[in-house]
């Protein structure tokens, strides 16, 4: 929704931010290939602001971390009427845009779906391919050729005909074949029988080319929905025409974006509750990359990382497999503060409900059984047990070993402020080991670890 006129918005707002700014964890694991989920549970990340502050924001990050992030829709696309086409504000050949084609296609040959995004805010494009279609579908064309694109996503912010949006389907799927992905970005009411802005009505339109169409980025914010709860999307499956797997649930990555931000914590259990409620749940897809929180401008890419994980099962999320595994620790606080605290499933049961340890060395060790398979590790620090935040971690390792001798240290956090930290990692390990380094923002020389969880 309003999509170039959001990005302007986000970035005057972080005018000034800089790109190097500490992540709450730097992760640095050989990322293995990322493997495409053709049908549900997608990851889509809209990336259109590609400088920031004339830094150029790379996407590949998703893929160097194993994020999970199955396309990226890069935008936007514009046919003018000058005969000119845009890739927002410069030609797609521009130089400015050579690195992007280049980490676009690395992401590609890992598995990742890339798509044009075309539209958006800046009206006129879909206005010229239907009064013109002989002479700007060429062009359009042309940017799917030239830079191998996997599809395009038609973002329709403008009134267009019912016939010219299906003779546009039918061109591309004459052109580039069944494979060729088409997407379009309603907002989420025009799929449940209500405002739209596209002109078109989307019920008929799936009745019509839905054969010829692989899914909806419906857009559940700027007032026309949320993901606060499941209730926005329960209403567009409940009337019988949209299945589960064409509708992939859009929000926004940070409140700068838009109206109707969901905070992480309250999105991540909406999703648990749609993959539990629907197996072939369509997924998210987040507007848009460049500040996508939890790791904002300095690392974008975790957000797609927090998606995979939360729609990887349950109604509450995916099954914690550190819960009441055996806890081994350095010498605690007190009898009862000792190491199973921090794997017993629970933060709120007041200030001993935490693994806390004065040691010289502070360590927390778990073991997971066997060799176990994880893709996420979330700790939760002082200020989730309802202490002082002035007690959070502020620098620790998470270190994994399969015998309990040898150890690999996949994270090194150095400047964490955070109550609840999220680690995206891709490894294989029967143990884990997290050992501090400094306990808390001040002096305070006291460990708090309420809970560590362990996630595939």
């Amino acid at each position: 929704m309003f999509r170039e006129a959001i990005t302007a918005l986000a970035v005057t707002a972080l005018a000034g931010a800089a790109l190097t700014a500490p992540a709450a964890a730097v992760v640095s694991p050989a990322a293995a290939p990322v493997s495409a989920v053709a049908d549900s549970k997608r990851v889509v990340v809209y990336y259109q602001t590609q400088y920031l502050n004339n830094v150029y924001v790379s996407p590949k990050p998703m893929t160097d971390n194993n994020t999970g992030v199955t396309d990226v829709l890069v935008g936007a696309i514009h046919l003018n009427s000058d005969g000119s086409t845009h890739l927002n504000d410069h030609p797609p050949g521009d130089p400015r845009y050579n690195q992007m084609w280049t980490d676009l296609k690395a992401m590609q040959a890992k598995g990742v779906h890339v798509l044009g995004m075309v539209g958006g805010a800046a009206q006129g494009t879909f206005q010229r391919l239907q009064n013109d279609f002989a002479t700007y579908y060429p062009r359009l064309k042309n940017v799917i050729t030239t830079y191998g694109l996997d599809g395009v996503d038609l973002d329709v912010e403008e009134t267009m005909s019912q016939a010219a949006i299906n003779r546009l389907i039918d061109q591309l799927t004459t052109d580039f074949g069944t494979d060729f992905i088409i997407t379009l970005a309603p907002v989420a009411t025009a799929l449940s029988g209500g405002g739209n802005l596209s002109g078109f009505n989307y019920e008929t339109l799936e009745r019509e080319r839905g054969t010829k169409i692989d899914w909806y980025n419906a857009q559940f914010y700027c007032g026309w929905g949320s993901m606060a709860n499941t209730t926005g999307y329960d209403n567009i499956i409940n009337r019988g025409l949209f299945t589960p797997n064409k509708v992939v649930a859009g929000v926004v990555t940070n409140s700068a974006n838009c109206g109707g931000y969901v905070p992480l914590a309250t999105l991540k259990n909406t999703l648990g509750a749609l993959v539990a409620k629907y197996p072939n749940f369509g997924g998210v897809d987040g507007w848009e990359y460049f500040n996508s929180d939890p790791g904002g401008t300095a690392a974008p890419w975790r957000w797609a990382a927090e998606m995979t994980s939360a729609m990887s099962g349950g109604s509450t999320g995916p099954a914690n497999l550190a819960l009441n595994k055996p806890a081994t620790g350095s010498t605690p606080c007190t009898s009862t503060e000792g190491p199973a605290k921090a794997v017993n499933g629970t933060v709120s049961g007041g200030n001993t409900d935490k693994f806390c340890s004065l040691a010289s060395s502070k360590f927390l060790r778990i073991d997971l059984g066997a060799p176990t398979s994880l893709r996420s590790i979330e700790i939760s620090h002082a200020g989730a047990g309802g202490e002082s935040t002035a007690y959070n971690t502020r620098a620790f390792t998470i270190q994994a070993s399969n015998d309990a001798t040898t150890w690999t240290t996949p994270v090194t956090v150095t400047a964490n402020t955070a109550s609840v930290t999220t680690h995206p990692v891709a490894l294989t390990t029967r143990y884990l080991r997290i050992t501090i380094t400094t306990p808390t923002q001040t002096t305070d020389p006291a460990t708090r670890l309420y809970e560590v969880k362990a996630f595939a």
